[in-house]
C-alpha cells in the first residue's frame, strides 16, 4: 500500500510540475515572476503604478553627467557636481534609460499620451521581459 501511494503521489507531482513550469520565467526556479495583468503584454514579469517604477539614469541639467534615482520618490542627486533635485523634479529632468530591477539591463521606455503626461507611461527589458506601465485610465 505505501509503495502505492508512494507512486500515486510520483505521478501527482509531476502533473503538477507539466502545469507549473511553464508559468515560471526560469524552470530551475523556485519563485514565480508572472507579468502583471494590467500590462497586457508577453511578459514574464511586471509591475503596475508610478509606486513602482524601475530605477532610472537620468542627464544632469547642469554638468551633464548621468545621476541615479534608485526609485520614483528618491531625491536626485548629482554625483559630479552640485545640483540636488527632488523627486517632484523628474518631470523636467531627461531621461537617459530605465534599469531593469530583474536583471540589470537597460529598458526600452517611452510616452503613449505625450500631451497629457510629461513622464514615461511604459518601461520594457528586451532581456528578461520585464515590463513597467504608469498606471492611469486611458
Amino acid at each position: 500500500m505505501m509503495e502505492f501511494l508512494k507512486v500515486v503521489f510520483a505521478r501527482l507531482r509531476a502533473a503538477f510540475e507539466a502545469v507549473v513550469n511553464p508559468l515560471k520565467a526560469d524552470p530551475d526556479s523556485k519563485s514565480f515572476r508572472l507579468s502583471s495583468p494590467e500590462t497586457h503584454t508577453t511578459t514574464i514579469d511586471g509591475d503596475v503604478g508610478w509606486g513602482h517604477r524601475p530605477p532610472v539614469v537620468l542627464r544632469c541639467p547642469r554638468c551633464g553627467a548621468n545621476i541615479d534615482q534608485p526609485g520614483p520618490r528618491a531625491d536626485i542627486d548629482c554625483p559630479r557636481c552640485v545640483a540636488e533635485f527632488s523627486h517632484e523634479d523628474f518631470p523636467e529632468l531627461e531621461v537617459e534609460y530605465f534599469v531593469c530591477p530583474v536583471c540589470g539591463n537597460q529598458m526600452e521606455h517611452g510616452q503613449r499620451h505625450p500631451q497629457a503626461f510629461d513622464v514615461p507611461e511604459w518601461a520594457t527589458c528586451h532581456n528578461c521581459r520585464y515590463h513597467w506601465e504608469f498606471k492611469h485610465s486611458y
